[in-house]
């Protein structure tokens, strides 16, 4: 299976692991190319170089900035992205995150919201989503799942 995770954390980071070990594809999908490129270039701070050293070669991981490309094919998408303790500057976050998928997803796709306040959001999540595939003139299904514990590590 071809997971995409829209950010990149320290329990993101456990999480794509996990899923990893298990048999999947997983990319990590972040808007900063500059940290993704650290990232590649083997920068990144303590808490993930614990996770990214513990990878071993056979475990399918990587880390993108072209979004497109990555959505490219993916059966799931967890969105990670932009989570803060602000419910409003969130809420904004998960919204734009969901933008950017239903602009670029180009098959059908399980979207998990994995933030805290999820379960009262599906349906805009679900909005967002559809109004991009109108724009864009897609018919594309896809199921909006609200389960901020999924992996938490």
């Amino acid at each position: 299976m071809k997971i995409s995770v829209m950010g990149i954390d320290y329990n993101h980071l456990l999480s794509g692991k996990a899923l990893a070990e298990m048999g999947n594809e997983v990319t990590y999908i972040s808007k900063d190319n500059k940290r993704i490129n650290n990232i590649k270039r083997g920068y990144y701070n303590s808490y993930e170089a614990k996770v990214i050293k513990s990878l071993s070669k056979k475990e399918s991981i990587g880390f993108s900035a072209d979004i497109k490309e990555a959505l490219k094919n993916t059966n799931m998408c967890f969105i990670s992205e932009g989570l803060t303790a602000d419910s409003d500057n969130q809420m904004e976050e998960v919204l734009n995150t969901a933008k950017i998928v239903g602009k670029h997803m180009n098959s059908h796709m399980f979207i998990i919201d994995r933030s805290d306040a999820s379960m009262s959001r599906v349906g805009q999540i679900k909005e967002t989503i559809e109004e991009e595939l109108k724009k864009r003139n897609k018919n594309i299904s896809f199921e909006v799942i609200a389960n901020p514990d999924f992996l938490k590590a």
